[in-house]
């Protein structure tokens, strides 16, 4: 029971976040916008960071990377549409789609962080254990945003092995009659003598954890983009 206790106390730490003083986002039925807000690509690894566009786009054909990334920065043709309905405070409506892959989320909590409300997911979804903290195959799905999949496991069996869940974080910006979601593309590789592995998401809605770019291995590659993605009401 203990990692579920841990669970609450996490959460209750989080609803005291912010104070009293915070402005509660405004409420309503939102679509995207037609245009997303592309940051600069970089590719980081053990003390380096390359922002050379014809390097990085080189070194993702080498590895055989399409799709992730957009190596012109600025405003472009947003390829997530998003619908999001806050109206009803503990049932928030979020659904995103690209080409056809859809996500579909319900939040019903949320606290605040400086201009961002961080709503929390109502479903768990599966999850695996932590590991040392370092940016890994296992892990870098939870480390690589600065509000991190919420994880919790229990044992199960006879063997001890963990059965773990995981509830979902999304950072909600006011944007003054907009309201705008952060969202990261990244492609993380580590290879060594002995064994090779990537980890790979298109469009995690969430801001980068820079505290986790310090963890990177010798061995390791991360290839990041961040972008901003505008919420207007219907």
């Amino acid at each position: 029971m203990k990692p579920f206790l841990l669970l609450i106390c996490v959460l209750l730490l989080c609803y005291g976040c912010g104070g009293d003083d915070v402005t509660p986002y405004p409420t309503g039925n939102y679509e995207s916008a037609a245009n997303i807000k592309n940051d600069p690509v970089a590719l980081y690894t053990k003390d380096k960071i390359i922002t050379d566009v014809v390097f990085i786009q080189a070194f993702l054909e080498r590895n055989q990377i399409y799709g992730f990334f957009d190596l012109t920065a600025g405003t472009a043709e947003s390829p997530i549409h998003v619908t999001f309905d806050n109206r009803v405070s503990d049932s928030v409506y979020f659904r995103a789609t690209s080409s056809g892959d859809a996500l579909e989320l319900i939040f019903n909590q949320v606290y605040y962080d400086n201009n961002a409300a961080i709503l929390l997911g109502r479903d768990s979804l599966p999850g695996s254990p932590a590991d040392d903290g370092e940016l890994s195959c296992s892990n870098v799905r939870t480390h690589i945003r600065k509000h991190p999949l919420l994880t919790y496991c229990v044992p199960s069996g006879i063997n001890g092995s963990l059965t773990c869940k995981t509830r979902y974080q999304m950072p909600v910006v006011t944007d003054g009659d907009h309201l705008s979601l952060p969202v990261i593309s990244y492609h993380f590789k580590t290879k060594t003598s002995i064994s090779e592995c990537y980890l790979a998401e298109k469009y995690a809605y969430g801001y980068l954890n820079a505290d986790a770019l310090k963890t990177i291995h010798t061995q390791d590659t991360l290839v990041v983009q961040t972008r901003m993605l505008t919420l207007e009401r219907k």
